[in-house]
């Protein structure tokens, strides 16, 4: 099971003008909401949801380095979505390898794997 599931459901519609904080066609925000409010009745935290080029992000934290994780429509579609968890750690975590993000990443990823399946309307769920 890689990190980035696709699924399709016509359950988030675009929300008017959301694509205009994002770019054209990029959509996603009714999904992040979503997704960000399950995420915390799991008791993660949420630290909110903001629009970003490629659709939506829920920031889960910002330290000990950023967790997130991306959601957007796929190109073209109102109906077929993605998400995906992205740890980004400082450049000088990274050089010198003081944090290992795989264990959060993970974890962020099984909570999706559980909610995915709970969306009204799936099907198609693939992950990459």
């Amino acid at each position: 099971m890689g990190p980035q599931v696709t699924f399709t459901t016509d359950f988030f519609k675009p929300i008017p003008g959301e694509d205009e904080q994002t770019n054209p066609g990029r959509f996603g925000k009714a999904l992040a909401e979503w997704l960000a409010e399950r995420l915390k009745e799991r008791g993660v935290s949420v630290e909110g949801v903001i629009p970003e080029d490629f659709g939506w992000v829920i920031m889960v934290v910002r330290k000990p380095f950023m967790l997130w994780l991306g959601c957007g429509n796929t190109d073209g579609s109102t109906t077929e979505w993605s998400v995906f968890p992205v740890a980004e750690p400082s450049l000088m975590q990274r050089l010198f390898r003081r944090i290992d993000p795989t264990s959060e990443v993970e974890k962020l990823k099984a909570h999706v794997a559980e909610l995915v399946p709970l969306i009204p309307g799936v099907s198609n769920v693939i992950w990459e």
